[in-house]
């Protein structure tokens, strides 16, 4: 299983040596870049790209995904050649309407189609970066249940198009943004979209400290996964998004304590000086499940 993704790597689809180098930095996914990080003159061939890109990340044990172009600028030639062998996900830029989404959906089956993929098997990660579409985020998630997750963003001082859009002017402590994040990992979630990840920007490359603060906040809000700019910030996100021992052996401790008290006929315990009923107890399976699935992957905590 692919879903959740904690770490997912920009990179642009036309250089096919950052591609390759990225490899060693061991993300869960890389975003093969095919819109902002690509000049226009070079967008044809990173399109061209796209497959053998994912073929060898697949081989590498690393999920690729693709950032296509809005719909009217090119992404749909985009979904032509990102519905291929391997590929995980589509992240759809600008997104500001459900329509958009129904679109894309039906784009993808027909070229899934065309490929001999079976039906449903690439994913939709919306990106709104219009004022219209973060507002609307809810219709974004539930237009398609091709839709795992909304894409949201943490933002240092260097201001993008999600700032601009919604007219905040970001800052490292990211008060001005928790209003938007919280509303989009609500909105994704009350979608069945069970997966939104948080691009993390607008900071120096080197903060590294800047970088794990933001992925920790992502993490807290709700994210499930962050989406990243440099292959330095990549162990960050794996680390932070992946339980730790210690979380592990509470959530086990608690499942035990309970399996105990009910034993005795009690719906509630005391453990570790906090009171413990059954709406503790899905978190607590959850960290333990995840813990497993990476274990699966030969991923230690």
């Amino acid at each position: 299983m692919d879903w959740p993704l904690r770490s997912l790597l920009f990179v642009p689809a036309h250089r096919t040596d950052f591609v390759e180098k990225s490899i060693r930095f061991q993300p869960d996914a890389v975003i093969l870049d095919i819109e902002d990080s690509v000049p226009p003159d070079h967008k044809p061939a990173a399109r061209a790209l796209v497959p053998a890109a994912a073929k060898l990340l697949r081989a590498a044990g690393i999920v690729p995904t693709v950032r296509i172009n809005p719909l009217p600028e090119g992404g749909r030639e985009d979904v032509a050649v990102a519905a291929c062998e391997g590929m995980a996900a589509v992240i759809l830029p600008k997104a500001d309407s459900a329509a958009e989404i129904a679109e894309l959906h039906d784009l993808l089956s027909y070229h899934e189609g065309r490929a001999g993929l079976a039906h449903g098997t690439i994913a939709i990660l919306p990106l709104p970066e219009t004022a219209r579409g973060l507002r609307h985020g809810h219709d974004l998630a539930q237009a398609s249940r091709r839709v795992r997750g909304l894409f949201g963003a943490l933002g240092g001082p260097v201001a993008g198009d999600i700032a601009r859009a919604f007219g905040f002017l970001p800052t490292l402590g990211g008060e001005e943004q928790r209003y938007m994040n919280s509303k989009i990992v609500l909105d994704s979630r009350a979608a069945d979209a069970d997966f939104p990840v948080a691009g993390i920007i607008g900071t120096a490359i080197d903060d590294l400290a800047s970088v794990e603060a933001m992925v920790r906040r992502a993490k807290e809000m709700g994210y499930t996964g962050a989406c990243l700019i440099h292959p330095s910030h990549v162990e960050i996100a794996n680390r932070i998004f992946r339980p730790t021992a210690e979380e592990v052996a509470i959530c086990e401790g608690m499942l035990a304590a309970f399996a105990e008290a009910e034993a005795s006929g009690l719906g509630a315990v005391r453990y570790r000086g906090s009171m413990v009923d059954y709406a503790m107890l899905p978190p607590a399976r959850a960290v333990i499940q995840e813990a497993a699935r990476l274990a699966a992957r030969g991923i230690s905590i």
